[in-house]
């Protein structure tokens, strides 16, 4: 054997060995990933599951209705929740699609970007790349909370009686058993479905006057805030994620440039006496723990609030990673700007 090629076959050995662990290494935290996905998306589903699913009626970006209350008990309903900047959502683009070419005669396949850093110039461009043909939404927060968002991509089965049948995150063998089990289920005469749920309140708007707002933070501290007294603050929300940080640094650089403005911006803009600043976290792969490491990591002194049952997102109508609202001392809504608003910046600047 020549030396030149035993050294090479060295330099092959040593690179393999050094190589392994760390493959090894970022399979084992991709399973991970997976894993802690697919509980959340089985929590989310765990109290809805045996449960009637509400019979909204869907608006695809080519303006197609699809009303669910007559899909069901003609077809089950897949719905897949996922965004473009979602890694694992990139990864199952070529099986979903599979789905709908293979199954969209016998059940109603729908798709729903979720809306958070994403946009009809977002979407379009990557749903050609990925070759989606199937009928997509882009939701703004309504479907999220109906069908209780909690993970992307997230998976929803609903059977033909209406009822909700799956809650998953992974493309596996269960999932696919889940989904023929939902296509060969006999016809039903009798369907259930829940009425539709939509907000039965006005979310707050630009203009409206609040009489207070009461918090409970992740420190479990409760924080109260009354508006028109003479010693009334001002008082800043600001809307975020813990993970859109350092999550969407390679997939979406722009948000995560953003997020850290905010963050940085305010964090010295809190030491302010004249305005209070809360910040309240999205549900979407977020928790309590999560809000604490993020509180540790980053070292802000901002009260955080967890938004377990995306009541707050709903009421301020907010559905962008970070969204700012500023509140006078009177109560008034005077302004809210979200990262694809034209006017993000500038709002930055002012404050």
């Amino acid at each position: 054997m020549k030396p030149m090629y035993k050294k090479y076959l060295k330099f092959l050995f040593t690179t393999v060995l050094f190589l392994t662990p760390l493959y090894q290494q970022a399979h084992a935290e991709e399973m991970d990933y997976s894993a802690d996905g697919e509980r959340r998306a089985k929590s989310a589903g765990e109290l809805l599951v045996g449960k009637p699913a509400p019979d909204m009626k869907i608006t695809t970006i080519d303006g197609t209705v699809i009303d669910l209350s007559e899909v069901y008990g003609k077809k089950p309903v897949y719905i897949k929740f996922w965004a473009t900047w979602c890694i694992p959502c990139r990864e199952q683009m070529p099986g979903f699609e599979a789905i709908y070419q293979q199954y969209h005669d016998q059940i109603e396949v729908i798709s729903v970007n979720t809306g958070i850093n994403d946009s009809v110039k977002s979407v379009k461009p990557f749903m050609a790349k990925m070759g989606l043909t199937m009928p997509t939404v882009i939701d703004d927060g309504t479907l999220a909370r109906a069908f209780q968002l909690r993970v992307t991509p997230q998976h929803v089965l609903i059977d033909k009686q209406g009822l909700f049948s799956y809650f998953g995150h992974v493309d596996d063998e269960d999932f696919h058993h889940q989904l023929e089990r939902a296509i060969k289920q006999p016809s039903v005469d009798k369907v259930t479905y829940a009425s539709s749920s939509a907000p039965t309140t006005r979310a707050y708007q630009v203009g409206d006057t609040l009489q207070g707002l009461d918090f409970t933070t992740i420190n479990d501290k409760s924080l109260e805030v009354k508006f028109g007294h003479k010693n009334s603050d001002k008082v800043g929300l600001v809307f975020f994620g813990p993970w859109c940080e350092w999550y969407l640094e390679e997939t979406a650089p722009e948000s995560s440039k953003a997020c850290t403005k905010v963050r940085e911006l305010l964090e010295v803009k809190s030491q302010s006496e004249d305005m209070k600043w809360v910040s309240i976290s999205t549900n979407v792969w977020s928790s309590v723990a999560e809000l604490h490491e993020y509180k540790k990591s980053y070292g802000t002194s901002l009260p955080i609030v967890f938004d377990g049952n995306g009541k707050l997102f709903e009421k301020f109508d907010v559905n962008q990673i970070p969204t700012i609202i500023l509140i006078d001392k009177n109560g008034r809504i005077e302004s809210k700007v979200s990262v694809q608003d034209s006017e993000f910046e500038n709002v930055l600047a002012s404050l």
